[in-house]
C-alpha cells in the first residue's frame, strides 16, 4: 500500500507541475519547477541508467504535455539527475546511502534536505535558464531569474516534502 500511494503522490506531484507551468506565470523572472523534487524522490538505489532515463522520459513528457521547447526539460532534468548520487554523499552522509531508498525529510532533518533539494534544483534552473535565455537577454537578467526562481522552486519543493512526509 505505502508503494501505491508514493507512486500516486509522485504522479499528483508531476501533474502539479502541469498545471504550474500551464497556468502560473509570474512573469519573466521567476521560473517555477518541482521536477528537481520529483528526480529527488526516485530511489536512490536504482542503477544510474535508470535515473537518467527517468530524469529524461519526466522532462520529455513535461516539453510534451506543457507545450515548452521539446528537449529543454528533458535536458535539464538529465542534468540535474547525473550528479544525484554524488550530491547526496557530499551533503547528507555517505553512510546514509544503503539504508535510505528515498530521502525523506524527517530522517535527514531540514539543513542537510534544505541544501541537498537547493543544489538539485540549482543545476536543474541553472541548466533550464542558460539553455533558454542565452545570447537573448542580458547577464544581469539570468542572474535574478536564476536567483528567484531557485528560492521559489526549492521553498515549493519543501512544501512538498513536508506533504510527502505526512503521507509515508
Amino acid at each position: 500500500m505505502s508503494r501505491f500511494r508514493n507512486i500516486l503522490f509522485f504522479v499528483l506531484v508531476f501533474l502539479l507541475q502541469l498545471i504550474i507551468t500551464d497556468y502560473l506565470h509570474l512573469g519573466p523572472w521567476v521560473m517555477v519547477s518541482l521536477l528537481p523534487f520529483l528526480i529527488l524522490l526516485i530511489p536512490l538505489q536504482r542503477r544510474e541508467h535508470i535515473v537518467l532515463l527517468s530524469a529524461f522520459g519526466l522532462g520529455l513528457l513535461l516539453d510534451l504535455l506543457s507545450g515548452g521547447v521539446l528537449g529543454l526539460n528533458a535536458f535539464a532534468a538529465v542534468m540535474t539527475a547525473g550528479p544525484r548520487k554524488f550530491l547526496y554523499r557530499i551533503l547528507v552522509n555517505r553512510d546514509r546511502q544503503d539504508k535510505t531508498e528515498i530521502p525523506l525529510l524527517r530522517d535527514i532533518g531540514w539543513v542537510k534536505y534544505f541544501k541537498y533539494l537547493l543544489s538539485l534544483t540549482a543545476i536543474f534552473l541553472a541548466a533550464y535558464i542558460l539553455l533558454d535565455c542565452v545570447s537573448v537577454r542580458p547577464v544581469g537578467f539570468i542572474l535574478a531569474k536564476f536567483v528567484a526562481s531557485t528560492l521559489v522552486s526549492t521553498a515549493l519543493g519543501l512544501l512538498m516534502a513536508l506533504s510527502f512526509q505526512n503521507r509515508s
